[in-house]
């Protein structure tokens, strides 16, 4: 049947979402948390300065990376319901 292809096909382009969404997470939080390390070993800023300024920094692309996944994680449950009403 051409529809599970399809969605066997739209399931695949979602994993990529999904893996794309959940690796820029992991690299927003290590960049994140590496640029609080530095921050809060410089003279100019405290531990709580350091931790608002990179927070601060890293929490669009971390939003960005959450929308990503999720849409992929969506995409799935998609091609999921498409592949089991087609039988």
């Amino acid at each position: 049947m051409d529809l599970q292809r399809d969605a066997a096909r739209l399931a695949s382009i979602a994993t990529v979402f999904v893996w794309v969404g959940w690796l820029s997470i992991i690299y927003a939080l290590i960049a994140g948390v590496l640029w609080w390390i530095d921050l809060a070993g410089r003279p100019a800023f405290n531990f709580i300065e350091a931790f608002a300024i990179s927070a601060a920094a890293i929490g669009v692309p971390l939003f960005l990376a959450l929308i990503v996944a999720s849409l992929g994680h969506a995409l799935r449950l998609f091609a999921l319901y498409v592949a089991s009403k087609s039988q």
